[in-house]
């Protein structure tokens, strides 16, 4: 088998056991084990196919076992980790994708190196972080594969987490580095050990540690959803703190910042499309148009803007919104920087997997070097604003410390000098928010934590070889688990809905929603009408007036709900329905002149030009600048006959922009009135018109040919004036 076939024939399996199919599930899986060409593992397929024959034949015949529904579970279990490790032996064997090569070099360097205990090589990796840096990061990664690349954990890795977690002269970055390892490897390959450790990591004193652990359980939980359903001890103890609000609020943190990370790759291109290029026009006028000493020992520690500021981006009017935009988004926990970075990953540094996990310090030998090197003032301020920044995360950091090395003096005070300023107004106000409110602080934790790991996903230079968790739709509402954990508490689901729909992902939002109107025994109006809303921006009309409908059974005379009602049923081409809607809401608000449009198209769709007009006539009263009115008056007048108010308004609309209608329609009333010349005039201009052919000219025309013929056209006379058409636009 080739990998791609034994690839796709394990998701076959994994889906066929979440549906309890096993025995198609483990005929699936024979031809991988065959391919292996291992005994244990044929042994091993071939013993659960017993077992489970017996336990199907017992069943039949009627035998009662109280303990069926556990041994079930407990081989389905053993099918799942059976297949898990062929599939990892066939991988292993032959695919040349990173993480196996990696696999393969790694075993060969633990045969080189020889056994070691857990204390040998911690102790190893103390002692090197005073010595050379190159041999720090190796013993670094030697410590992260062993960890990453054990498909099940023997003693030995157990033991390793443990003792570099109590280790007294390990750097805490060092400690979570080693955590992000566990998480990767529980990530790669199932392992209930695995779970244990994080279980317990997440019990650390240590709020680094124990918000690593919680995202790596919750990202766990999420990729083996299914699973774990025959894993009841590891379900159990994750829903034992289903009391405990604070656990709830630290959940609701994680998944909020990994859906955050849907709209990272739009502020991105927003900074790269937008912001930046107008940033760089104004550079090179920067010196001259600011008192860059001023601003940053005066300015920048005020709550009001800087004055300046307006004045310096004067040149570019919206620049100023769409910065504070931004530095409001990044406020809530936005990724703003990742475009910023993305380019500066091409480091030695990043060459080792582990750095991409490790927090950011000072005290890292590659740091330590780079600090020796530069023993300027400005890169002492710049090291501590850096290690205080509260919105970079840890990799960006790492990321900023070399790319600053290539830029001019001044720009290096002028950016060491501008960090200090807002990691000393920032920072002050952080560490006030956190005295009041602990989720602050975890908030800060897992924003950068899974920032960093955005930022391995999406910028490694073997990412492919990575099951991308942030490609994943992160629907946790439809996860079992999170049910379950969730099941009496609203306000997470309420936050995830809201996050949803206020950044326009209207599929997702419709979905939390949905989930919350399910929990109910008596749904909320508002809640049926943004799903309503989500549905109506997908263009599913039926289902939007459903919910619609639905809502207006519970409330009382709401505008809103009865223009969406009527919205909706104009798009489902039923205007005499809609009408209805936009009668009721006219009347609790006569002035409101979308209402009236409504009603007018309402009333033109169904063929009542006279009434449709007075709703036209009533908006171009209320509102003399709207002069996109004067399109449906002129065609209403000229449906009813009155060619010289059509002219007047056809005639305002050539002043204007008119569109290939409206030249059309000119034609027509051009041709109604005798001028046969200037109606084939008027033809050809609407012809000529980028957005329309001549095809799509005579599709719109055939079906206003009826009005011709009802003004006095004769209808034998339509195609020898359309051939002329024709030949005249040759």
């Amino acid at each position: 088998m080739i990998e791609r076939e034994f690839l796709s024939s394990y998701q076959r399996i994994s889906d066929l056991l979440s549906v309890n199919r096993l025995k198609e599930a483990m005929d699936e899986l024979h031809p991988m084990v065959v391919d292996t060409g291992l005994g244990e593992y044929m042994g091993e397929k071939d013993e659960l196919n017993t077992t489970y024959k017996y336990m199907l034949q017992y069943t039949v015949e009627g035998v009662q076992d109280p303990e069926r529904q556990k041994v079930y579970q407990k081989l389905v279990a053993r099918i799942y980790r059976l297949t898990d490790r062929v599939k990892e032996a066939l991988l292993t064997r032959d695919s040349v994708s990173y993480q196996h090569v990696q696999k393969r070099i790694f075993r060969d360097e633990q045969v080189r190196r020889g056994s070691h205990q857990a204390g040998h090589d911690l102790n190893e990796l103390v002692r090197l972080r005073s010595e050379e840096p190159t041999d720090y990061n190796m013993q670094l990664s030697f410590l992260f594969k062993l960890l990453w690349l054990s498909d099940e954990f023997a003693e030995n890795e157990r033991n390793l987490v443990s003792s570099a977690i109590d280790h007294q002269d390990m750097l805490e970055e060092e400690k979570l580095t080693l955590v992000s390892a566990l998480n990767m490897s529980l990530w790669r390959f199932f392992d209930p050990k695995k779970f244990g450790l994080l279980f317990q990591l997440f019990e650390n004193q240590n709020d680094q540690i124990r918000y690593r652990a919680l995202v790596g359980l919750l990202i766990a939980f999420y990729k083996y959803d299914n699973r774990l359903l025959v894993y009841p001890d590891i379900r159990n103890r994750f829903l034992l703190f289903d009391e405990s609000q604070e656990f709830k609020k630290l959940v609701e943190e994680v998944v909020i910042q990994l859906i955050r990370s849907k709209d990272t790759e739009k502020l991105t291109k927003r900074m790269q499309e937008e912001i930046l290029p107008e940033m760089m026009k104004l550079t090179p006028h920067l010196k001259q148009k600011l008192d860059l000493d001023k601003l940053l020992k005066e300015s920048l520690g005020e709550e009001d803007q800087n004055p300046e500021w307006e004045e310096l981006l004067g040149d570019s009017p919206e620049l100023l919104g769409k910065m504070e935009e931004l530095t409001e988004l990044q406020m809530e926990g936005s990724d703003v920087f990742m475009g910023s970075f993305s380019m500066l990953k091409h480091f030695p540094f990043f060459s080792h997997l582990a750095n991409w996990f490790f927090p950011f310090t000072g005290d890292h030998p590659d740091i330590q070097k780079l600090a020796k090197d530069n023993q300027e003032d400005w890169f002492m301020k710049f090291m501590e604003a850096i290690t205080d920044s509260a919105f970079m995360c840890n990799s960006d950091k790492f990321s900023f410390c070399y790319g600053i090395q290539s830029m001019p003096d001044d720009m290096k005070k002028f950016l060491s000098d501008g960090l200090k300023a807002e990691s000393e107004q920032v920072g002050e106000i952080l560490r006030d928010e956190e005295m009041l409110n602990t989720n602050k602080k975890a908030g800060k934790i897992i924003r950068q934590y899974t920032q960093d790991l955005y930022r391995f996903y999406k910028l490694f230079p073997d990412r492919k070889a990575f099951d991308d968790l942030y490609s994943w739709p992160l629907d946790f509402h439809n996860k079992s688990f999170f049910k379950d954990l969730f099941i009496n508490d609203e306000s997470v689901l309420n936050t995830m809905a809201s996050f949803y729909f206020e950044k326009k992902y209207y599929p997702e939002a419709a979905q939390v929603y949905q989930v919350l109107a399910d929990g109910t025994e008596v749904n909320s109006p508002q809640i049926l009408q943004k799903i309503g809303y989500c549905f109506q921006k997908q263009g599913d009309y039926q289902k939007a007036l459903d919910h619609y409908l639905k809502a207006d059974l519970m409330l009382q005379e709401n505008k809103w709900n009865l223009k969406k009602i009527g919205l909706c049923y104009r798009y489902l081409d039923q205007p005499d329905k809609a009408l209805p809607y936009f009668r009721q809401a006219e009347h609790l608000d006569p002035d409101d002149l979308h209402t009236e449009v409504s009603m007018g198209h309402c009333l033109l769709e169904m063929e009542e030009f006279d009434e449709a007009l007075k709703s036209y006539f009533k908006v171009e009263y209320l509102d003399p600048s709207n002069h996109k009115v004067w399109r449906p008056i002129a065609w209403c007048s000229f449906v009813l006959k009155k060619f010289d108010q059509a002219r007047k308004y056809y005639e305002k609309l050539l002043d204007e922009n008119p569109n290939q209608f409206d030249l059309m329609n000119l034609g027509h009333l051009e041709w109604c009135e005798g001028n046969r010349k200037a109606a084939v005039d008027r033809y050809k201009d609407s012809i000529k018109r980028k957005e329309t052919s001549f095809d799509q000219f005579m599709e719109s025309f055939e079906e206003d040919k009826k009005y011709l013929i009802r003004y006095g056209i004769d209808p034998a006379e339509i195609p020898i004036m359309m051939d002329h058409l024709r030949y005249s636009l040759e």
